[in-house]
């Protein structure tokens, strides 16, 4: 697999999709997926696509990498015990160690990440230098051309980036080695969908990572806690709720790493 060439699955007949010209296309059933400026444009659950909460994250994306966004709610919901980047934390139990942003791994034998709920691609560019090629997905139309134009900007060549719901993945089964969600799960509608999803795209024994938020640390105040179901939605996990969602997915090998209200988890697909 490599940037050109993801493994997208057509969700009506089960085949593999294929490029001609400016879309994708179903060899069986003649299913056909807009690409528009390099981005296929799959189609999403009723009502998501037009939802208020995909709104504000189009309108989140130029500011979601600036030092006004992402890293003080980070460290405000992770206090000093967080990781100072969480994305080396991330690469780290993926088994990206390094994290390289600079130069391509040309291991032909490094494993395949794919990037659920990528938003701008910042945990998809860090992996990318140890990672054989990453799919970062997301519903966002504005994330996602964030997401294009940073990996253009790095240099990261074996990034692709795709419009797909994290409930509904227009993807082959077992067609990856890594499946990475951060800091999406506590906004996702489907939860137990999601992580269907991410079980059924794993290859057996696959490693899935992913940060969330719990209700502990600031979360555990109610007042705060209703601030963020206002502000976008965000729904705090009970880490024995996301242990209990993680195993019905078929999820075994659950770790657990605690930071204020910040989860890191990791687990291995069966």
């Amino acid at each position: 697999m490599d940037a050109t060439d993801p493994a997208y699955g057509c969700r009506r007949c089960g085949q593999r999709l294929s490029r001609r010209g400016g879309e994708l296309s179903c060899p069986d059933c003649g299913e056909t997926i807009p690409i528009a400026d390099g981005i296929p444009r799959f189609p999403v659950p009723d009502g998501v696509g037009e939802s208020s909460h995909e709104t504000f994250f189009d309108r989140l994306a130029p500011i979601y990498e600036t030092p006004i966004w992402f890293r003080p709610l980070y460290r405000f919901l992770g206090g000093a015990a967080a990781p100072r980047d969480d994305r080396s934390m991330i690469a780290s139990m993926l088994d990206l160690e390094t994290g390289a942003e600079t130069t391509i791994t040309d291991d032909p034998d490094a494993p395949t990440v794919l990037d659920v709920a990528c938003g701008t691609g910042r945990v998809a560019r860090h992996v990318a230098a140890d990672a054989g090629f990453v799919l970062g997905v997301d519903i966002s139309a504005g994330m996602l051309e964030r997401a294009r134009r940073y990996a253009a900007r790095d240099g990261s060549s074996n990034i692709a980036f795709a419009r797909m719901s994290a409930d509904r993945l227009w993807l082959e089964a077992d067609a990856f080695d890594r499946v990475a969600c951060c800091w999406a799960l506590h906004v996702l509608p489907d939860v137990a969908a999601a992580l269907a999803e991410a079980h059924r795209v794993l290859r057996p024994g696959g490693r899935f990572v992913g940060t969330t938020i719990v209700a502990e640390y600031v979360l555990d105040a109610a007042p705060v806690r209703a601030v963020a179901r206002r502000a976008v939605g965000a729904e705090p996990f009970d880490v024995d709720d996301l242990r209990n969602h993680l195993r019905k997915a078929g999820f075994s090998s659950l770790e657990f790493d605690r930071r204020g209200a910040a989860l890191f988890f990791r687990a291995r697909a069966e």
